[in-house]
């Protein structure tokens, strides 16, 4: 958009979808990008029911589990929670009320600054909504992993993946399994996924990231419209 497009834009009131990615190890078999590919399938997908703008994604995150794993690519917790507190106050300063923040990560560390920067933006009156697509997708794990453990990398998020981006998925896949850390704060924190990831991505089909990418975007589009049409 142009800087005059934007500044009418504005002038409807629109809500601003603000969509988090990560550069993050998800195993051998999906891309780094894969915590960027899902929340900006889903916020498009949801502006189009909703309406609204699309702001340019965060492409970097806050990670723990697999800092040390080949092309994980992270920024601090502190660097994390500036950068998200600068664009909101950029957005409210342009006349902008209403934000949905959409992260792909789920990491709780990631969360919590994110979190924080979008508390700060409540306080100065701005009408914010946070959440990971991956807490919706979440509730359909079980159905895709017919009730086995499931979690980062595994056959939700490979699913997911196989829907979005059939073409960077790979065909070869494995399980990976999650090492518990009996709640030991290590140096090598990536020792808890062995693998790189955790679950059964074998189980994955795209079948099933239909399945869940749709209610995900129906899940979504019916929060934006009861926290902000009202």
């Amino acid at each position: 958009m142009s800087s005059p497009a934007f500044a009418e834009a504005v002038k409807g009131d629109p809500i601003v979808f603000l969509p988090i990615g990560a550069v993050e190890a998800h195993g051998p078999h999906l891309p780094l990008g894969t915590d960027t590919f899902q929340p900006e399938f889903v916020v498009n997908a949801v502006c189009e029911r909703v309406g609204g703008l699309i702001a340019p994604t965060i492409n970097y995150g806050q990670h723990s589990s697999t800092r040390n794993l080949p092309g994980t690519i992270d920024i601090s917790f502190d660097t994390l929670r500036a950068l998200v507190m600068d664009i909101l106050d950029a957005l409210r300063r342009n006349g902008v009320r209403k934000v949905v923040v959409i992260s792909g990560h789920f990491g709780s560390v990631h969360r919590a600054a994110v979190k924080l920067a979008c508390e700060r933006a409540a306080r100065q009156g701005m009408k914010v909504m946070f959440l990971s697509d991956y807490e919706l997708a979440e509730l359909r794990a079980q159905v895709v992993s017919e009730g086995l453990p499931d979690g980062h990398g595994g056959a939700l998020e490979t699913s997911r993946m196989m829907d979005i981006r059939p073409d960077l998925v790979a065909e070869a896949r494995t399980a990976g399994e999650f090492v518990s850390m009996d709640f030991m704060v290590r140096a090598d924190p990536e020792r808890c996924l062995p693998q790189g990831f955790g679950g059964d991505a074998r189980m994955a089909t795209p079948e099933k990231g239909r399945l869940v990418n749709q209610f995900v975007v129906e899940r979504l589009t019916e929060l934006v419209r009861r926290n902000f049409e009202g």
